[in-house]
């Protein structure tokens, strides 16, 4: 089956972005490497970082169509990242680029939607306010996002993965004794600092 002008795009640029930075791919690039036309491209993007805005959603939604209900949060998560962080170097092409913001809010959702299926199934038997599981989201969420980011953008890019597996690991006890304790301190009844 011959791939839609969107896919054939979209597999340019993952390409493209495995070779250089998110901000030197040109449109020209794009259309040179998959044979369409600049008008092609224009009619379905304004430009490259609007095609960056797609392709992020649409890993997203191709993740979590192609993954069992009944995966792990970090299963997914991992997955996630492996599609758009295929290695360290494409990974500080988007990091270092002027998108970084767009970057940044996409993994932020991708980890407060692991991360919430998280505590949703580890919540039973626990009474948690919506407040304090957004508070528990939020935290793991932001310390994520920045070992992610430090990672991928320092030295020890190639140890990502591993590395997430531990925190991973050790995130599951903390969230346990988070969701415990605000399950057993209610907002509003806590001692002042």
């Amino acid at each position: 089956m011959r791939p839609t002008a969107k896919q054939a795009i979209h597999a340019s640029f993952r390409r493209l972005l495995l070779a250089k930075s998110l901000d030197k791919i040109t449109v020209r690039d794009i259309v040179e490497d998959c044979g369409l036309t600049r008008n092609t491209f224009y009619y379905h993007y304004e430009d490259i970082y609007d095609l960056f805005d797609d392709f992020l959603d649409t890993q997203m939604h191709d993740v979590w169509q192609s993954l069992p209900h009944e995966s792990s949060w970090d299963a997914v998560l991992m997955r996630l990242l492996e599609c758009i962080c295929e290695t360290p170097q494409m990974g500080r092409h988007i990091f270092f680029s002027k998108k970084h913001e767009a970057m940044r809010l996409y993994l932020n959702k991708v980890l407060a939607i692991s991360l919430d299926r998280y505590l949703l199934e580890n919540m039973q038997g626990l009474t948690v306010s919506a407040d304090d599981r957004r508070l528990i989201c939020d935290t793991c969420s932001n310390a994520l996002y920045g070992l992610i980011e430090q990672w991928l953008t320092g030295p020890d890019a190639l140890l990502l993965k591993s590395r997430l597996h531990r925190v991973f690991r050790s995130f599951e006890g903390a969230i346990r004794q988070a969701l415990e304790y605000c399950a057993n301190h209610p907002a509003g009844k806590e001692e002042a600092f």
